[in-house]
């Protein structure tokens, strides 16, 4: 238990690095508990854990920074909070967007709907400025893609929940398909509304004024902006390393959205929830621990 609190205090940058590892290392595990499917949602769900662990691994990977030399002249090890915000922004996004597909609809006909408008989003983006050349170099794909495309469509219309819609939410769900958007959440009685960005707090079950001072710390340093050239400049002045100390923020910001994504996962397969409940207490703590803070559940105390 005491490594366990030592890890968790993130007190400098090695305690980053192993509490990053800690919180990878079941992630591995998960992504292997949770390989056979039978489903294509829970497959792509899988998918989806992979990709937050390669970005927490890139995270992991900068966190020892970086280093330049050439004859004459050499530049110390720094890091670039900038990077690191950008990777922490990105996983939050995809936490964002995975609740609104897996966790927030409450009914697996809500999913159904919702999954097809984000593969037809998808897919549709991508074809939407293929020219004649990219229709020659790669008919097979195109022709496959714009099949799917129509086949999520007929799975939109065909679903058991459509005809018991409202025609003004059969009409949102329509735009939705024709603006390729897909951030939408359905209420307990099946009306639908976008997600903002601002409100997805509602959405994570988070508090509040946790959640915007991260996306306030995401928005100044992952946006090329004036703010985060001073910041850039000011972290590295004379006598000054705070890149060190955004960096150990950052971490922060990072692990409390890969503790919620996970937590949120379990909830999924039962056999990666039989493997984060055969850890040791403390264990489980540290990999809940962010999310039962971010969302004041106290399941600890």
């Amino acid at each position: 238990m005491e490594q366990i609190k030592e890890i968790i205090s993130l007190n400098n940058i090695t305690s980053c690095k192993q509490y990053m590892h800690l919180m990878l290392d079941f992630y591995f595990d998960a992504i292997e508990a949770s390989r056979e499917c039978d489903s294509r949602m829970l497959l792509d769900a899988n998918i989806w854990l992979q990709t937050i662990f390669t970005k927490g691994c890139a995270f992991l990977n900068l966190l020892d920074g970086i280093n330049y030399e050439k004859p004459g002249v050499r530049l110390n090890t720094v890091l670039d909070p900038s990077l690191l915000f950008t990777i922490a922004r990105r996983i939050y996004e995809s936490v964002v967007d995975f609740n609104i597909l897996y966790i927030h609809p409450q009914t697996e006909q809500q999913k159904e709907i919702l999954y097809n408008l984000f593969m037809s989003a998808g897919l549709s983006e991508r074809l939407k400025n293929c020219d004649e050349n990219m229709r020659f170099k790669y008919p097979e794909r195109i022709q496959q893609e714009e099949k799917d495309i129509q086949e999520c469509k007929d799975a939109i219309v065909n679903s058991s929940l459509w005809a018991s819609l409202s025609a003004k939410t059969q009409q949102i769900v329509q735009n939705a398909i024709n603006s390729h958007k897909f951030r939408y959440t359905f209420d307990s009685t099946n009306n639908i509304s976008p997600v903002k960005w601002e409100d997805a707090y509602q959405l994570l079950r988070v508090k509040k004024e946790l959640y915007e001072s991260m996306y306030s710390f995401f928005s100044l340093h992952s946006h090329p902006s004036y703010l985060s050239l001073i910041q850039f400049r000011d972290a590295f002045a004379p006598g000054v390393r705070q890149d060190l100390q955004m960096a150990i923020h950052s971490t922060q910001c990072i692990l409390s959205f890969m503790s919620i994504f996970i937590v949120d996962y379990i909830t999924l397969f039962p056999k990666v929830k039989e493997k984060f409940n055969e850890l040791e207490l403390p264990m489980r703590f540290a990999i809940g621990m962010y999310e039962d803070a971010m969302r004041g559940e106290n399941k600890y105390k």
